[in-house]
């Protein structure tokens, strides 16, 4: 049985596509060449399949979010080939937990003094979600020009590891700051967190009729940013 399709999500969206070897956090899905995206992220059992695998059990183990962790390959080749008991099941499954609560939790302890500083915090963001889109979305070139790419493998990667962490980023400062906004303002801040929420939501399974990013929201942050 390989992977299934949830599980993958699941590991790769709540790993943000970075490594969970501590202290390593390496991109999974690095811009090694524009044309032709890479992804070097391993799925790692963190019980062997087999049983005679590293950490292997009688009867081995499944191929389930639970039992993987997204590792680099230096890192996957590190803990598979250490002698036994250097890395055990439960040490790995802590470097997971502490990787994966340390994306969960990143950014909701910064303050800005100023609105300017929220915008400009918030429209880097942006910038980075809108040029992904732009260069592997389903409506960009790539996707149109070679349907049968690796380019919807690549897509359903990193919008889980880079823009819904964005996202999530965005809705961080958005809640640390509310009272920052004016209330006009901050209805269309909601409008943004609905749509990054649902997105995220449609990341893992197909929902209909799914809005659009809001257009006002980048006017409101715009306003900020590029005040004078």
């Amino acid at each position: 049985m390989s992977i299934g399709d949830k599980d993958i999500k699941k590991l790769w969206g709540l790993a943000a596509g970075r490594c969970s070897f501590p202290k390593c956090g390496v991109d999974c899905i690095p811009f090694l060449d524009e044309e032709s995206p890479t992804i070097i992220g391993e799925m790692a059992h963190i019980i062997a399949k087999k049983p005679d695998g590293p950490r292997g059990v009688s009867g081995g183990s499944e191929d389930k979010y639970e039992n993987l962790i997204l590792l680099c390959p230096t890192h996957h080749t590190t803990i598979d080939k250490a002698p036994e008991g250097v890395y055990s099941v439960d040490l790995i499954n802590e470097w997971k937990r502490q990787h994966e609560e340390k994306v969960n939790n990143y950014m909701h302890s910064i303050r800005y003094s100023t609105i300017n500083e929220v915008a400009k915090a918030i429209k880097r963001l942006l910038l980075k979600n809108h040029k992904i889109w732009q260069e592997f979305g389903p409506e960009s070139y790539r996707a149109k020009e070679n349907p049968i790419s690796n380019i919807s493998e690549y897509w359903d990667l990193i919008k889980l590891s880079v823009i819904v962490p964005n996202n999530k980023k965005i809705i961080s400062i958005i809640e640390a700051h509310e009272d920052i906004f004016d209330i006009d303002e901050y209805s269309i801040c909601i409008d943004f967190i609905v749509n990054a929420e649902l997105f995220e939501k449609s990341c893992y399974s197909i929902i209909e009729n799914t809005k659009r990013f809001p257009p006002k929201f980048t006017e409101v942050i715009d306003k900020y940013v590029y005040e004078k």
